[in-house]
């Protein structure tokens, strides 16, 4: 793969999401960091609750209470060339940025388009909403976009209600929904989780294609390392509301710097799982001892530590995010034992 520009367009600067309960504080989302360069692909990966969709969500600010964002900078560089700081926008200047500079593929499209209106009738709301256009316009667009994301005869499907389509075709509509603007940065929250395997790669191939050619900046989350090795530019890896590792993704899948991410890529089925071995026995996968602790109720110093095979006395210390190699971060003190 080609390298990125160097320059960011996203800035994500010790972003910090918590959510209040009563007494309790769940640090959802705690001191998180990364760049997203012009025309790159940055994949955010973890178990289910490690933060990733907090995460998405905070940069677009579609957090619901109790939720906040209690600390940090989101840096977007606009078209002009200056720097604004999402986290603290208004909201009426947000909504000028929602969907038009910044927009979403969220996991579940048929809880996302609303049912009670057409496909065309939704593209065309958020098209109209951010352009200057008639709804002839509008719907000449939405339907050039159906057309983009390769839906077979664009001009009726306009006109089908998110449950008259498949899977598939719904999540091809979302994405024709985000890009309906031309947003510069699209943010999607692993959009390929409801669907079968086949329809899953026709849509990661769908993104590839589109990214490439539009020259959008791209946040794909994800709970699977397996979908990013031809994706991704570059890989931040999160646990329990913190990043643990962060690397160009050849470097990642090449020598991995942290537990936690060495534990993600043995989960992955391989061929050789299965075969039988010349003694008959068939490789197993790996899995991950214990889950993901609850972020309101963290154990001291390193939050991996319970279920990591390396863990040692000093991990009841946090470690730091720091270098364990040129551009690759990690946060574990046997960074070079892994």
């Amino acid at each position: 793969m080609s390298a990125a520009p160097a320059e960011p367009i996203l800035r994500v600067e010790n972003l910090k999401t918590w959510f209040e309960l009563g007494s309790r504080v769940a640090r959802s989302v705690d001191d998180v960091s990364f760049d997203v360069r012009r025309g790159e692909t940055v994949a955010v990966v973890g178990e289910s609750g490690s933060g990733k969709s907090v995460t998405s969500l905070s940069i677009m600010r579609l957090l619901s209470p109790p939720g906040r964002i209690v600390g940090g900078r989101i840096l977007y560089r606009t078209q002009e060339g200056t720097e604004i700081d999402l986290a603290t926008l208004p909201e009426h200047k947000m909504r000028g940025i929602r969907g038009r500079e910044i927009a979403m593929i969220f996991q579940e499209p048929m809880t996302s388009l609303n049912p009670l209106f057409t496909v065309g009738d939704q593209i065309v709301e958020m098209i109209r909403l951010h352009e200057k256009m008639s709804r002839r316009e509008a719907r000449e667009r939405a339907r050039r976009m159906l057309e983009l994301v390769e839906i077979p005869a664009a001009a009726r499907r306009l006109d089908d209600y998110p449950h008259q389509m498949s899977g598939g075709m719904r999540q091809r509509a979302m994405i024709a929904l985000a890009l309906a603007c031309d947003p510069r940065v699209l943010i999607a929250d692993e959009p390929t989780t409801a669907l079968d395997v086949t329809i899953q790669a026709q849509v990661l191939d769908l993104l590839r294609r589109l990214q490439a050619e539009l020259g959008m900046s791209v946040v794909f989350v994800t709970h699977n390392l397996g979908v990013v090795a031809e994706l991704a530019h570059r890989v931040v890896v999160m646990y329990a509301g913190r990043v643990v590792e962060s690397a160009p993704v050849n470097e990642l899948f090449e020598r991995q710097r942290h537990p936690y991410t060495k534990g993600l890529l043995a989960c992955i089925p391989t061929p050789r799982h299965g075969r039988t071995d010349p003694s008959g026995e068939r490789p197993r996968l790996t899995p991950i001892p214990g889950s993901v602790p609850n972020v309101a109720a963290l154990p001291p110093g390193c939050a991996f530590a319970p279920r990591c095979p390396l863990a040692i006395a000093k991990c009841e210390i946090d470690p730091p995010l720091e270098f364990a190699a040129p551009g690759h971060l990690s946060r574990c003190w046997r960074h070079d034992e892994v």
